[in-house]
């Protein structure tokens, strides 16, 4: 997330993985869309990549007198039932007036032909029957010889805005996932910036939501060597991932500010909080000792904790933004096996040019959180910790290109869990591309951020993305604009395994109280008050939950210890067994 200062985290700008077309209902015989419960993601198949104010350092837990109390309301899923069906329309045989016309000259068109030269005062328009109500992929075939926008249009409203690649060759626009009623829908394009030439349309039944499935593949914390404490969060995490949505919230630096007003709000505390170390990088800031003492009350009083890290860049100008720094994060990869030497062995290295100052600078950095984080560990408190977050969009230096991402996770990774011996830590990922994906033995969550304001919708596209990253992940979002609704989340199966609501502007105006330009009151409640999501006041005892998992574990030894003199045709299938999780009971649906 993008954030300004001075205000720690008040204001943000939209990621790239911000949906464009999502949360669109098309119901029939009305001409109109309304933003609910359903979700729709363009995609162009020619495309290679899927891809507050200063507070006080704590604050009382708000009093009992001060919440309200509010009825936890039942959320059932509306399920769809898949019905196969696909239609296609070829261009020129379609509704057509103005000055456009069918040709068949440029390469690639399949049928008779095509349109060509639709411009902003043409009109274009494909009726299609659909047989019932569920999810449909939504597809138009263009091509351009230049940069076209437009927009993908269904019974008159936008289902997505896109622009073409510009290259002479026909290219497929797919908008997935939208919720359409039964009957006779009208597609067009409207708005387009220059002549553009159409080739066919289509629609197609989705199965994706009616198939997906949230069983993990194996699922075990990357690092071998975790402790009891991370290995029990991580269970109670996967065995609440497809059935229950563990809540979060993002806090101001060195405040509970915003779980505070969660609280006032709604009358239930997040289950988890998200505390940033960007201030921990300097030893003398004050800010930083707050965050602590806030993020140890918390877990005191049965919270989670989680951090990021707004990674001040180590040498040069200061900041993390790569437009307001020169750190080259290129300068400081390195072939030298650095990352379980002591610091002494590492500034020799610099001293004999075999490694940059910049890389020196890094791990210097990355010692001194580790330091932080190893506070957590001796008071045996587990870490949700997500650092490195958004490199693909290119805002933070850590960005600078997909190579050098994946050697600076490498040696953040190693010499925290190796050298530093963090086995506290339950490892997220979320650098949003697949290309960036750092592989299943070094993450252990995989997310997405998005900022998408007013859309209601579950975000099942980009569920599915990361689905398909990993299969052996659970998948979260750590960073909102707002909430979706627990009423689409359930429609639309996508049962994320936490969701984490940004902070500062986002949730609250200047003076400290809620703003509902994001999320509105009512939102916020029944986001907190369902049978679905699992807030504070929900979290199982994890100190009777850690005596289950340690008796697992035990068990687990002992099956692993007979199975390796066990002949070789039954070791297989007792591997297969001990790589399960320790299983924990998620609360009840």
């Amino acid at each position: 997330m993008k954030i300004k200062r001075p205000l720690i985290l008040l204001s943000a700008l939209c990621l790239c993985l911000c949906s464009t077309a999502c949360g669109t209902k098309v119901r029939n015989g009305d001409n109109s869309t309304e933003s609910s419960s359903q979700s729709s993601t363009a995609e162009t198949t020619t495309t290679a990549e899927t891809s507050a104010p200063e507070q006080s350092s704590s604050q009382a837990e708000t009093t009992s007198s001060e919440k309200p109390e509010i009825l936890e309301k039942i959320i059932i899923g509306n399920y769809v039932t898949y019905q196969e069906f696909s239609e296609t329309k070829q261009a020129e045989q379609c509704k057509l007036s103005g000055d456009a016309k069918t040709a068949a000259v440029r390469d690639g068109f399949s049928g008779d032909g095509y349109v060509t030269g639709l411009s902003k005062d043409d009109q274009w328009q494909a009726d299609i029957e659909l047989p019932s109500d569920q999810y449909y992929h939504v597809s138009v075939t263009v091509a351009s010889d230049e940069k076209i926008k437009t927009a993908l249009c269904i019974d008159g409203k936008v289902l997505t805005d896109f622009t073409t690649s510009g290259s002479g060759r026909f290219e497929v626009i797919t908008v997935k996932n939208n919720y359409i009623e039964k009957g006779t829908h009208t597609l067009s394009l409207k708005n387009v910036s220059a002549k553009l030439d159409i080739d066919l349309c289509g629609i197609t039944a989705s199965k994706e939501i009616s198939d997906i499935s949230f069983k993990l593949d194996s699922p075990r914390l990357s690092n071998a060597d975790a402790d009891l404490g991370a290995k029990t969060l991580y269970s109670y995490i996967c065995s609440c991932y497809g059935e229950n949505v563990i809540l979060a919230q993002h806090d101001t630096v060195g405040t509970n500010t915003e779980t505070e007003l969660i609280a006032k709000t709604t009358g239930r505390y997040p289950a988890i909080r998200f505390g940033d170390l960007m201030m921990n990088t300097d030893p003398s800031s004050e800010a930083a000792k707050k965050e602590l003492e806030c993020a140890n009350e918390y877990a005191k009083q049965g919270g989670i904790l989680a951090y990021m890290w707004h990674w001040n860049a180590p040498v040069g100008k200061r900041g993390y933004y790569t437009e307001d720094t020169d750190f080259d994060l290129s300068k400081a990869v390195t072939k030298e096996n650095i990352a379980e030497l002591p610091i002494e062995q590492i500034q020799k290295l610099a001293d004999e040019k075999k490694i940059s100052a910049e890389c020196l600078a890094l791990v210097k950095d990355i010692d001194t959180v580790s330091q932080v984080l190893s506070e957590f560990k001796k008071a045996n408190i587990p870490v949700i910790w997500r650092p490195l977050h958004e490199a693909s969009n290119g805002y933070f230096w850590w960005g600078k290109n997909a190579e050098s991402y994946k050697w600076l996770w490498d040696l953040l990774y190693t010499r925290q869990t190796k050298y530093h011996k963090l086995s506290n830590l339950i490892w997220v990922w979320s650098a949003q591309n697949a290309g960036w994906y750092v592989g299943d033995a070094k993450c252990d969550i995989i997310s997405v951020d998005i900022y998408d304001k007013g859309s209601s919708s579950g975000n099942v596209n980009s569920l599915m993305f990361l689905q398909k990253i990993s299969k052996k992940k659970p998948c979260a979002i750590t960073e909102c604009g707002n909430f979706p609704s627990i009423q689409s989340i359930a429609d639309q199966k996508a049962m994320w395994s936490f969701i984490a609501q940004w902070g500062g502007n986002f949730l609250m105006k200047e003076d400290g109280s809620l703003s509902e330009e994001y999320n509105t009151k009512d939102s916020l409640q029944e986001m907190y008050n369902n049978n679905r999501t699992v807030t504070k006041d929900k979290l199982p005892d994890f100190s009777k939950l850690r005596e289950q998992v340690k008796k697992q574990e035990e068990e687990r030894a002992k099956t692993e210890t007979t199975t390796s003199a066990a002949p070789a045709e039954t070791t297989a299938q007792s591997s297969a067994q001990s790589s399960q999780p320790a299983q924990t009971t998620a609360p009840n649906a």
